[in-house]
């Protein structure tokens, strides 16, 4: 890869422990097409999907990633540059494995570059809901919900 060290991973069970500690604000934002993630995500994830034209605008600075949240969420975002940032789609493994063109990496850059810690969810998203699935009872009934319209969990 030619880019420089950008992020560093976080794990599931890292993940809800820092969400049920309730010490800390996490900034979730899902970077998956809108049709996965109306299908299942996070709870309180801010959808940003990869668009050729949003990665250009970032790349070129002419929307700042603050405001790029702030219209992506459903709600006002209460915007703390101290907090912590997990990034997660459907297929990345590391951070390592990124292409320094794709539109995760610009985001990442563009995030790191605006907050102190940024952190990209490990595995791939079905790895991540599959494993979820195993965590303790008060965990996944608080960041799980099961849907009657699509097999599996529609929110980690």
């Amino acid at each position: 890869m030619a880019h420089e060290m950008i992020g560093t991973q976080i794990v599931t069970e890292r993940l809800v422990a820092l969400l049920e500690s309730g010490t800390e604000k996490v900034l979730l934002i899902d970077s998956r097409p809108f049709v996965e993630y109306n299908t299942s995500h996070i709870l309180e994830a801010i959808n940003i999907n990869c668009s050729k034209l949003m990665k250009r605008r970032l790349q070129q600075d002419k929307v700042l990633i603050t405001e790029l949240i702030q219209h992506s969420a459903k709600h006002k975002v209460d915007i703390d540059c101290s907090q912590k940032v997990v990034v997660y789609d459907q297929s990345s493994q590391d951070v390592a494995s990124l292409a320094s063109d794709c539109f995760l990496t610009v985001l990442l850059g563009k995030l790191e570059k605006s907050f102190s810690s940024v952190h990209l969810l490990a595995g791939k998203a079905c790895g991540r809901i599959e494993s979820a699935r195993n965590l303790p009872g008060p965990a996944r009934k608080q960041y799980f919900t099961m849907s009657s319209k699509h097999p599996g969990w529609t929110r980690l």
